[in-house]
């Protein structure tokens, strides 16, 4: 594990153990869906989506990028930073009111 470290570093390693995370989740929908009826699909994405931007992150801080290539990493992350936005407001409005957000 160190050696991985040493060769990733830290963001890049705990994306890949994150993105195993969502996968593995991911996987064991069906599973889920016939022994306990819950839906984990969309849960085990959302893990893998924050990988991802995790990932991203740890390559913009990992390396010197000129202007063009910054911009170019900096948009997928907006993009997929968007369910993970949506996720933590519906989450925060769920615990205040009780409810579900209605969309």
């Amino acid at each position: 594990m160190k050696k991985m470290i040493k060769r990733f570093g830290k963001l890049i390693t705990a994306s890949f153990i994150i993105m195993g995370i969502g996968v593995v989740t991911f996987l064991l929908t069906p599973i889920s869906l016939l022994l306990i009826s819950i839906d984990i699909d969309l849960l085990g994405i959302l893990i893998l989506d924050i990988g991802f931007v995790i990932y991203i992150i740890g390559l913009i801080r990992r390396k010197k990028l000129s202007s063009v290539k910054l911009a170019a990493l900096v948009t997928p992350v907006s993009v997929l930073s968007i369910p993970i936005l949506f996720s933590i407001v519906w989450l925060i409005y769920y615990l205040a009111t009780g409810k579900d957000l209605g969309i």
